[in-house]
């Protein structure tokens, strides 16, 4: 199947939808592959902290492979065509980790972890929690490449893993079930509401800190 503009609606996305489905299973299954192998190889580093350290910054771990509607809409948010290539370069989200710390100080650690592996080639780092989104939204993300090793040789494919603390992740659950249940209802939420959201984004994040503070004030007095 060649270039394809998208539209917004007719025969068109539906065929797509299906050549995503079967056409190009083995496009797809490489993003599988390279979540198999993220989560795999940051479960094992989770177990090896563990054993080593006593203590993990992993709280745990999360996978999701965006799934072809998905991808579509991207695809005509974005204006990309209908193309293998133009796809892998422009949308790096099909495969994404989440990975949820305690702490603060733990999502940096991970990102520094993440920057040293051999096996990823970091993209690029948007740090959501020194410039959080307009809803309150905090949160880093890593765009990398991700190393999968085949039979007969090795690719590198797009990935995006992002990392926030336990706080972070149940106000962007809660907020996301919201956003989901106002496009379904074909409206917006009230700016009154959004305000309030992002108030308890804010506050969130405020007993992050304190949370962060309590943490070095009692390694300290441990002499750790």
């Amino acid at each position: 199947m060649g270039d394809i503009q998208l539209t917004k609606s007719g025969p068109d996305k539906f065929d797509m939808v299906e050549a995503i489905k079967n056409e190009w299973i083995p496009f797809i299954k490489r993003y599988e592959m390279a979540l198999i192998e993220l989560e795999s190889n940051f479960k094992i580093l989770d177990l090896e902290w563990n054993a080593t350290y006593g203590y993990s910054p992993i709280e745990h771990i999360k996978t999701r492979l965006k799934n072809p509607t998905s991808l579509i809409r991207k695809m005509e948010d974005r204006n990309v065509i209908f193309n293998q290539e133009e796809i892998s370069k422009m949308i790096t989200d099909i495969a994404g980790m989440r990975i949820v710390t305690g702490f603060i100080d733990d999502v940096y650690m991970m990102v520094d972890h993440i920057k040293q592996r051999k096996d990823l080639r970091v993209v690029q780092i948007k740090d959501y929690i020194e410039n959080p989104k307009p809803s309150g939204y905090r949160g880093v993300h890593v765009i990398v490449e991700s190393q999968v090793i085949l039979s007969n040789t090795v690719v590198w494919v797009p990935a995006e893993i992002q990392i926030r603390t336990l706080s972070m992740d149940f106000w962007a659950s809660l907020e996301h079930k919201l956003q989901y249940k106002y496009k379904n209802n074909d409206g917006q939420i009230p700016d009154k509401d959004k305000k309030l959201l992002h108030d308890v984004a804010e506050s969130s994040f405020e007993n992050d800190i304190k949370m962060s503070k309590l943490r070095k004030k009692l390694l300290a007095s441990q002499h750790i």
